[in-house]
């Protein structure tokens, strides 16, 4: 397909291609969010935060973003450690003083499941939050508290349901507060972000279509700083993985600055195809800023192209949301700029495929 055809204003051109409707799921994502807020005040017997000595959240690929989102937003006001588990191994210090939450769309998460069984195993309190499968089963065998969401997306596409419920557990055990508070006022400045941002919008006025048509050819790397940003980048990097069917990258500031700076020497080839998208705030620390300026300075030249996007919102909370709204719909028109449906992960389901054949 000659990519320079495809015109993502033409509405009912793109319908073909998205033919499963991802960005009918991201146009949802407010109310998602909403209803997520109330799913996390259904009745669950949590456990007393005096007797709390840590805090994980188990998940991989689109369920495990959720800890990075959570662990980013409360880093500030938490006052236990908390840690993301991409994998399937148990850090040794969970015990009966920690809370686990267990995040599976899906719900058979192998890797989840494995450390599942490992944690109750050592008597920490497992919290889970699935739409179903073997997850929602354990919760109901061993009683575990569960918050169940509502199932039929891909996971990537159903990150208000699976962040939102673990905040709102931490905020009701007393281990953050306001975060909730400020969630529901985001709820509004998304609302006016998907429209923004939707396919009806056209080009001129939709800076995701355009970033997306920048982009074609090119490969995306994102760099954010510390703290949601950085989070925000990694969100955009495994979307653009999972929607677009691209490599893309990601890093931040200040740690890029001890490494993947001086990268940039070399293979001037590889690196005049890349596109480099800084994550930015207005309101950014001074060093950060300047660390941001001397090291785009740095390397203009060793790389195809350099878009700033800043934040917009009034709260972290709000800014970040609003990067991941930002890049969900760069990512999905980039797939439709390459005629590409967004939804399937086929390679994803293959992977698993011959995985279960050794099991």
């Amino acid at each position: 397909m000659d990519y320079a055809e495809v015109n993502l204003d033409d509405v009912e051109g793109v319908a073909t291609i998205d033919t499963a409707g991802m960005l009918g799921a991201l146009e949802r994502f407010p109310q998602q969010v909403r209803e997520a807020i109330e799913i996390g005040r259904a009745p669950a017997e949590l456990p007393d935060a005096a007797d709390l000595r840590a805090v994980v959240v188990l998940g991989m690929g689109g369920s495990g973003i959720s800890g990075d989102v959570v662990g980013s937003l409360a880093a500030d006001s938490l006052g236990v450690p908390m840690s993301t588990v991409k994998g399937y191994r148990l850090p040794g210090f969970v015990d009966e003083n920690t809370l686990v939450f267990a995040v599976s769309y899906s719900g058979n998460t192998e890797e989840t499941l494995g450390c599942v069984e490992e944690a109750l195993g050592r008597g920490a309190t497992v919290v889970a939050v699935t739409s179903g499968g073997r997850l929602a089963e354990i919760a109901g065998e061993r009683d575990l508290p569960l918050f169940q969401v509502p199932g039929g997306l891909q996971p990537r596409a159903a990150l208000g349901y699976l962040f939102v419920p673990v905040l709102s557990a931490l905020e009701r055990i007393g281990l953050v507060h306001g975060l909730l508070e400020e969630l529901g006022a985001a709820c509004e400045m998304l609302d006016e972000r998907v429209q923004e941002y939707g396919v009806v919008t056209p080009l001129d006025d939709n800076p995701a279509k355009r970033l997306a048509r920048d982009l074609v050819g090119f490969l995306p790397v994102i760099y954010g700083s510390e703290g949601p940003l950085a989070v925000a980048a990694l969100r955009w990097k495994a979307q653009f993985n999972e929607n677009s069917k691209v490599p893309a990258f990601y890093n931040w500031f200040p740690e890029l600055n001890h490494n993947e700076t001086v990268g940039w020497n070399h293979l001037e080839d590889i690196g005049s195809r890349c596109h480099l998208i800084v994550l930015r705030e207005q309101d950014e620390r001074p060093r950060v800023a300047r660390r941001i300026e001397i090291t785009l300075d740095l390397i203009k030249d060793d790389v195809g192209h350099i878009t700033h996007v800043f934040a917009r919102g009034s709260s972290r909370v709000e800014r970040l949301l609003d990067l991941v709204c930002f890049g969900d719909h760069t990512s999905v028109f980039l797939a439709l700029a390459l005629g590409q449906d967004p939804t399937p992960v086929t390679r994803i389901e293959e992977f698993k495929r011959r995985l279960a054949e050794q099991s």
